[in-house]
């Protein structure tokens, strides 16, 4: 699940090999939270047979042999494996249910391992069910809300915990000097452990914070202090030695179920959910923050099989330990060493524990385990700023949190609104794409002369445009980037979503646009949304490019296509002339004389050159700058017809027919330079010109038809 303070925050750029520790480092770090971290909690969970066997070996090879298990046979870069805090405590309530039954059943300790250990596996084998079924397909449909919730009620649990055991003096001890000292010590090692992070951020400060705290309780006691018979060590002294193997031999199956059953078989299926979702969470992470792709169904189907191995074992199981993982990550990146040498570190610990892990107070594993508690609640969750900005996503976060936390059980709350949103979810993912066009079918309302027209037609096919429709939420958007992947084709350099018929986005939704935008970034092609809302343009960041309208982002890949002719098929400055399309093909003296006519035309940014019903006739060609046709002005208020640009006429209808204007034109984005021609100043040229005059109408006439094309065009796909 989520860390809350990760020990440096994740980059989504390749680590720099200078700049980066390496792989030895970051595993040491990441090792240096799981010792403290997997050994309270085995300690924890084996603590009902400490009187028959020595917890150390218990807690130490289930902190090491699972872990090393997974990372050789199921290696991944930069993931680490390790007992998780939800597998061991739901470990430590299956192992304290069948205790609890021991006597009454007449089981020995190492039968009540092996019930713990057939329990422990049925959940691994549930969870395998879980990856068979493609439950990862679905679990991307969890609102961000949920998953950070589930993530902070795990946390939150493991400081209550530790609150309730009396910071390792034990369940029932009372609120006096005793339990006092174990609050102080526990106390001390967070409050040195967040201050050495802050200071040396790489350096293993939760490690380093219990290492001198347990030093300072010694020397305390070597002093006559008298604190050793204060603080309860966390096992007593022992010599090495290998865990104790489970004793399948005589167990009464049938009494044990009939008994315990339904709370063991419940206790399992809670272990496979909400381990699963531990997982499928972070393998989300791992794509939309890492850009690390792969398949969280394998990944569930290959930890339950080596997790039931070791649960048979009388072993805690391993599984991708998400806060450890990100230390790598972030250290050193999809590291494949990491990883080894981290399992390497705790595979020396196991072997070497029993000489010095009693000289470690349990108050100092405690605060160990408050200090991974309140890292486990994600970040955003504690941020201001976050409240403020999404305020019913973060209320909805603590609530989860807290349900979790007080009441237990929360495997059925997340399950219920598992399959509440799933069914709506699932259906609005099926339909989220209205039409995909990919052949270049749509063209933008910019018009532009035949040369450039010639160009940009043929190669329209390199642009891509997906019409989204529904709301954008939790896995809808997943399922729209694995669409959008799936049909994109080699030819196209560009892609547009448009928007328009999207009424929101949450913010898992923006999460995975942004994801795929630097996918297809990676992948050499440009990428931008049309008619995204605005708040959520805002929340999407810089890195997602953004349009008004699906004209607009046409325009934007258009322009990216031409910019692409060589300089030599590039037309000319149209300061060199002022006649442009409507001169071509008129001998130099007619358009000299032409041009003499011409009456020039400034237009201030946002200024009006005529509006629909003015009777004026003149005809009016583009200098510089870009005129934009609207059915009404301002053109936020009616709907934009066409945009020219330099050499581009404009106005010819009733400079042709003598009507009144029928739409409305002005500089909508910066100022512009006109020339204008009067119908009077044309006439007497054409009585002096008359072939050249023939020649002015027919390229009128050619631009016409070509503008009715577009039109067509536009309205076909419009019904379409």
């Amino acid at each position: 699940m989520s860390s809350a303070a990760p020990l440096a925050a994740p980059s989504h750029r390749a680590p720099d090999p200078a700049t980066q520790p390496s792989g030895t480092a970051a595993a040491w770090s990441a090792a240096a939270v799981t010792v403290p971290h997997a050994v309270g909690l085995g300690l924890l969970a084996f603590a009902p047979l400490a009187g028959d066997y020595s917890l150390a070996a218990l807690a130490l090879w289930s902190a090491a042999l699972p872990g090393l298990l997974l990372t050789l046979l199921a290696p991944r870069a930069g993931v680490v494996y390790a007992p998780t805090t939800v597998v061991a405590l739901l470990f430590a309530a299956v192992l304290a249910t069948a205790h609890g039954a021991a006597p009454a059943l007449g089981l020995s300790a190492r039968q009540v391992l092996a019930v713990s250990g057939a329990t422990v596996a049925l959940a691994f084998v549930f969870q395998w069910l879980l990856g068979v079924l493609r439950l990862a397909s679905v679990a991307r449909f969890l609102p961000i809300s949920v998953t950070h919730g589930f993530a902070a009620g795990v946390g939150l649990s493991m400081v209550l915990g530790q609150v309730r055991n009396g910071f390792g003096a034990g369940a029932a001890a009372p609120w006096d000097a005793l339990l006092g000292w174990h609050a102080l010590a526990a106390g001390a090692v967070v409050g040195l452990a967040w201050w050495l992070r802050g200071r040396w951020p790489r350096m293993p400060g939760l490690l380093t914070a219990v290492a001198v705290v347990a030093l300072a309780v010694a020397l305390a006691d070597f002093w006559g202090a008298g604190l050793g018979a204060v603080f309860v060590p966390a096992v007593q002294p022992s010599a090495f030695a290998w865990p104790p193997l489970p004793d399948w031999s005589g167990i009464p199956w049938m009494a044990l179920a009939q008994q315990q059953g339904s709370a063991l078989v419940v206790l399992a299926l809670l272990m496979a959910l909400v381990n699963s979702l531990e997982i499928l969470v972070f393998n989300q992470e791992l794509e939309l923050d890492h850009g690390l792709r792969g398949d969280a169904n394998l990944a569930l189907r290959r930890e339950s099989l080596l997790g039931a191995l070791c649960g048979l074992a009388g072993m805690i199981p391993a599984s991708t330990s998400a806060s450890r993982s990100r230390i790598v990550l972030s250290q050193a990146g999809a590291s494949r060493d990491a990883p080894r040498w981290h399992a390497a570190i705790m595979l020396g610990v196991a072997i070497t524990g029993p000489w010095w892990l009693h000289w470690v107070p349990m108050a100092c594993l405690a605060g160990g385990l408050v200090l991974a508690g309140l890292m486990q609640v994600p970040g955003l969750m504690w941020s201001l700023g976050y409240a403020r900005r999404s305020r019913v996503t973060w209320a909805q976060s603590w609530l989860v949190a807290l349900v979790f936390a007080v009441m237990g059980g929360v495997g059925a709350l997340v399950a219920g609104l598992v399959v509440a949103t799933f069914v709506l979810l699932h259906d609005s993912a099926a339909t989220v794409l209205r039409h995909v066009r990919l052949d270049g079918e749509l063209r933008s309302r910019r018009l532009r002369r035949a040369g450039s027209d010639t160009w940009l037609a043929p190669r329209m096919n390199q642009v891509a445009v997906f019409e989204l429709q529904g709301v954008m939420s939790f896995g809808v958007a997943a399922h729209l980037a694995e669409q959008v992947r799936m049909l994109l084709q080699p030819r196209h350099r560009w892609v547009i979503l448009d928007a328009g018929r999207v009424p929101a986005w949450d913010s898992t939704a923006l999460a995975q646009l942004r994801a795929l935008v630097r996918d297809l970034g990676q992948q050499g092609i440009a990428a931008a949304v049309a008619a995204l809302d605005p708040l959520a343009a805002e929340h999407a960041g810089e890195q997602v490019r953004a349009f008004a309208d699906l004209d607009r982002a046409l325009e934007w890949a258009e322009a990216g296509i031409l910019a692409q002719r060589p300089i030599e098929q590039r037309p000319a400055r149209p300061e060199r002339d002022l006649l442009g399309e409507i001169g071509e093909g008129v001998p130099r003296t007619a358009a000299d004389a032409l041009m003499a006519l011409l009456e020039p035309l400034d237009v201030p940014a946002h200024g009006v050159v005529f509006r629909a019903g003015d009777t004026d006739h003149d005809l009016l060609v583009v200098k510089s700058g870009h005129i934009t046709l609207v059915t009404l002005w301002p053109p936020d208020k009616g709907l934009r017809l066409a945009t020219v640009g330099p050499g581009m006429a404009f106005g010819e209808m009733a400079f042709l027919n003598g009507a009144a204007r029928s739409a409305c034109a002005g500089a909508e984005r910066g100022p512009a330079h006109l020339v204008r021609l009067s119908r009077a100043h044309f006439d007497a040229w054409a009585r002096q010109y008359p072939e050249a005059a023939l020649t002015v109408m027919n390229n009128l006439a050619q631009i016409g038809a070509r503008r009715l094309a577009v039109t067509t065009r536009q309205l076909r796909a419009v019904l379409e």
